[in-house]
């Protein structure tokens, strides 16, 4: 049984100066969505040494991570995090969601004793935002540090705090969060169960500008303005056969429909951040990624919103002040009714460009402690 004691990140100094040439990292990403990866790339990146060896477990597909992630490292093909459940990449599944944090808190405490006794191996965990793996850490003697903009302690209860076995489940979850550093990336839900939690500010990677690029290979006229359609990482099926035909934009879209006006990111074959810092106008749902993204590239957003989801309300409050954004009701998004809501987007003034600063923030303060 691994020993139970209290640590901080300094232990990984301690740890790194008795005989460990190669520090090893457990980095954990959560595969819901892609603003994990947006939010977390940036930090590794920034913090990644020569003598660190980097085992990443994630959910995510292997050469998305590859793109993002700028060192070498072994995948392992696993989510431990739940997240939520979703019907589509915007509505949430609560039933299926229950039941599946009840099954993952079944015999909570073995789960975490065995995870601890792998973890053991490691010099540091860093997690988006799963807690199993913090949890483990600490009882293993391991530092560990987490961050995002949200944490589903958090999201479990606004969704299913009705359930049965919910209170013990969510205390949980926060007595998991509490077991190591967090940084609560901008814009954040506020957290006020997480007393530890360290905000710093927002984190994006912005790809390059390729508009005219993009525009000769569409053969696009002048006038004609570049949209990009993008729902995140999750599925949405859009009934674009329902659409009118684009007047004055040319779509770009997850997947090939066959008609004029419109083209699918894989016959552009660019990274999709690159389109996404190319484009004139964004269309999607509220999340991280997308919305921090666009503010970084200054490219305007039209968003549908989610409803209850409760991060909404602090992306959009944030995308308000730092850059170009409109809400665009379901109903319109799915019969491409679009016209007179990019009219008025496109009509809002510029603002400017929000700086970038939470990457450094966390590599900072992660760095200054295992160097």
């Amino acid at each position: 049984m691994a020993k139970k004691f209290r640590c901080d990140l300094k232990l990984a100094i301690i740890r790194h100066s008795v005989g460990h040439l190669i520090m090893k990292i457990l980095l954990d990403i959560s595969s819901h969505g892609f603003g994990h990866i947006a939010q977390t790339a940036p930090i590794v990146n920034g913090l990644n040494r020569p003598d660190f060896e980097w085992t990443v477990r994630s959910g995510a597909q292997h050469e998305i991570l590859k793109r993002k992630l700028d060192f070498p490292f072994e995948w392992i093909s696993e989510a431990t995090d739940i997240g939520m459940a979703m019907k589509n990449a915007i509505d949430v599944d609560v039933i299926a969601t229950e039941k599946a944090y009840a099954f993952l808190h079944r015999d909570w405490e073995a789960k975490v004793e065995k995870e601890a006794q792998w973890i053991s191996s490691f010099d540091l965990v860093l997690s988006n935002v799963s807690y199993l793996p913090l949890k483990a850490a600490h009882l293993a003697g391991v530092p560990g540090a987490a961050f995002c903009s949200l944490n589903w302690a958090d999201l479990y209860w606004h969704y299913c705090k009705l359930s049965q076995g919910a209170e013990k489940i969510h205390e949980q979850i926060l007595d998991a969060y509490r077991s190591a550093q967090f940084f609560r990336i901008t814009p954040a839900m506020p957290m006020p169960d997480l007393e530890q939690a360290i905000a710093i500010g927002p984190i994006a990677a912005i790809g390059a500008n390729r508009r005219d690029e993009i525009r000769r290979m569409l053969g696009v006229k002048p006038g004609v303005k570049i949209g990009l359609i993008s729902m995140g990482g999750l599925p949405f099926p859009i009934p674009f056969e329902k659409w009118p035909d684009p007047e004055n934009i040319h779509w770009i879209v997850p997947t090939d429909t066959g008609r004029s006006g419109m083209t699918a990111y894989t016959k552009l074959a660019m990274p999709f951040s690159d389109l996404a810092a190319s484009a004139d106008v964004l269309v999607t749902k509220p999340g991280y990624g997308s919305f921090v993204e666009a503010a970084a590239a200054g490219i305007p957003v039209l968003y549908v919103p989610r409803g209850d989801w409760p991060e909404e309300e602090y992306l959009t409050g944030w995308l308000k002040e730092n850059g170009r954004c409109l809400n665009l009701d379901r109903a319109s998004f799915e019969s491409g009714k679009l016209e007179d809501a990019l009219d008025a987007l496109l009509s809002q003034p510029e603002k400017p460009v929000p700086q970038m600063s939470g990457a450094a923030d966390a590599v900072s303060r992660i760095g200054a402690l295992i160097t």
